[in-house]
């Protein structure tokens, strides 16, 4: 996504008080379930896993710089029927994550989760369809957020992705989102053969083609009313 329509959707985000992941997912809700190409009032059912960064919750404190896998995961379940837009479902999916922090769901959830993660391994008939798919999506409460460094560009490095997955369970799409020179960058990671590449690109491009509209209609908006200021 181009440094304005980013800047834009971020702006928007702010304007709503939820963060970049609640709009991510609700853009993956919206377009999951239009990719069914249902009647609308006909509800799906769907799974986002949020990844929390818990380093600043530990005792001691880890700095962000400190290697290794720290995040916990909140998983929370929303129902969509195809008429709702973007915002609306944002901000059901950042209340969803952000009351279960409140509860402290981040850190004494985690026991449970890794039994029901194994569990989910060793019995695939738990899962829908026993496609061992825990979520429609994960998310990142947080993305990364860097400029390109001198160094990048003078070895000539245009881009790069860093991005950790396992086999066995988990999300349809798992997005890994960075905000690099001011642009929105996300990679997406799907298990194959289950999703075919030609599918989830359709399921990414409606994705973006969500946060660029629901942004831009804001944007109007605003404009609207600074102008009649």
């Amino acid at each position: 996504m181009g440094a304005h329509e980013t800047r834009r959707l971020l702006r928007a985000c702010r304007a709503k008080g939820i963060k970049l992941c609640g709009a991510i997912a609700a853009a993956a809700l919206i377009a999951a379930r239009s990719s069914k190409q249902l009647e609308n009032g006909c509800y799906e059912t769907y799974s986002v896993v949020t990844l929390i960064d818990c380093r600043k919750y530990l005792e001691p404190v880890l700095d962000k710089h400190n290697v290794g896998f720290f995040h916990s995961a909140i998983t929370n379940t929303h129902s969509i029927h195809g008429g709702e837009e973007l915002w609306e479902v944002a901000i059901r999916c950042h209340n969803s994550y952000s009351n279960a922090m409140s509860n402290k769901k981040h850190l004494t959830d985690i026991g449970d989760l890794n039994f029901l993660m194994c569990k989910a391994i060793e019995n695939p008939q738990l899962t829908p369809s026993s496609s061992l798919r825990t979520a429609i999506i994960s998310v990142f409460e947080e993305p990364v957020v860097y400029e390109t460094s001198d160094l990048q560009k003078a070895l000539g490095v245009e881009d790069y992705v860093g991005c950790a997955s396992v086999h066995g369970v988990g999300p349809s799409i798992a997005v890994f989102d960075t905000i690099r020179d001011e642009q929105l960058d996300c990679a997406c990671v799907y298990p194959a053969p289950l999703h075919s590449r030609k599918q989830i690109e359709g399921v990414v491009e409606h994705m973006k083609r969500i946060l660029i509209e629901g942004s831009s209609h804001l944007d109007d908006q605003e404009d609207f009313v600074e102008n009649n200021d």
